[in-house]
């Protein structure tokens, strides 16, 4: 499940981070205190489910609901409020949201409301593919979007799994990945100079801020790949995205740091992220 939190407490958004992510099945998108910022997010990401307060910086949740819903992005809302009144209640439900929790949280309680919205959502996600495959009509969960959009879609997801979707090298990542996707070239192919406008001092430091993030993600996945060595999403994306060998070689150095690192390949990287993009 994806998730955003938008709260205006740090405090707040730690304790959200932490439940959300202790379950490995969730991913978290993205989190703000923010408002705008949160809106601008929802419209370009997949959001399954978002956790938002109902205390904001120059409005409220239920106005940001309101406004998210106007512009047809509707994921599921876990709200949570300081002072849950008689009148709060009733406009949180109202407006659609699935659960509403006290600040400051009970943690039982709150972990308990994230799994079960959780597997709420997933079922109904099946339902509807029942549902869609049992008739010809238009599902109302989702809305068209290009092959190249779904493929972009799903390389943000790979980055938010690696841990370096918000990595200083991300955005060059991007911005190749999605000239190879749009003009279904591999990594070898791509003329920087022409198609980027990068001069070969460019290339240099555009490659520079790209190997600093990549390896921000061998040391992530060999450290997922230590707690959970029989995933099979795990072993796919070492292989693919960095050659296992580097990731082994990543774990062996959690042992013993004088362990030289292995030499990650740029181009590995990018052809297997083109592969990765069509997985979805």
């Amino acid at each position: 499940m994806n998730f955003y939190i938008l709260n205006s407490c740090p405090e707040n958004i730690k304790i959200l981070q932490k439940l959300i992510e202790n379950d490995f099945d969730n991913i978290l998108v993205g989190m703000t205190d923010n408002p705008e910022k949160a809106y601008n997010d929802l419209l370009q990401l997949r959001v399954d489910i978002m956790v938002l307060s109902y205390e904001l910086m120059g409005t409220t949740g239920i106005n940001l609901v309101h406004k998210l819903q106007k512009a047809h992005s509707t994921p599921h809302f876990i709200m949570t409020a300081q002072k849950i009144t008689p009148t709060i209640k009733s406009q949180v439900y109202q407006v659609g949201c699935d659960f509403l929790l006290d600040q400051p949280f009970n943690l039982e309680e709150t972990k308990h409301v994230i799994r079960y919205v959780s597997t709420q959502v997933k079922l109904t996600s099946r339902l509807n593919a029942i549902y869609k495959l049992a008739s010809t009509s238009t599902s109302p969960y989702q809305l068209p979007q290009s092959t190249q959009r779904r493929q972009m879609n799903h390389v943000n997801e790979v980055l938010r799994f690696l841990g370096i979707a918000a990595e200083n090298g991300s955005e060059d990542i991007r911005k190749i990945i999605r000239l190879m996707i749009d003009q279904n070239l591999n990594f070898g192919s791509v003329n920087f100079q022409r198609d980027l406008n990068m001069d070969s001092h460019e290339k240099k430091i555009v490659y520079q801020r790209i190997r600093r993030a990549l390896r921000v993600g061998v040391t992530n996945i060999a450290t997922m790949c230590t707690d959970y060595p029989e995933n099979d999403i795990l072993l796919e994306y070492a292989n693919n995205l960095f050659e296992y060998q580097n990731v082994h070689i990543e774990i062996q150095r959690f042992k013993n740091d004088k362990i030289r690192r292995g030499q990650i390949s740029i181009q590995h990287f990018f052809d297997g992220l083109l592969q990765e993009s069509f997985c979805n």
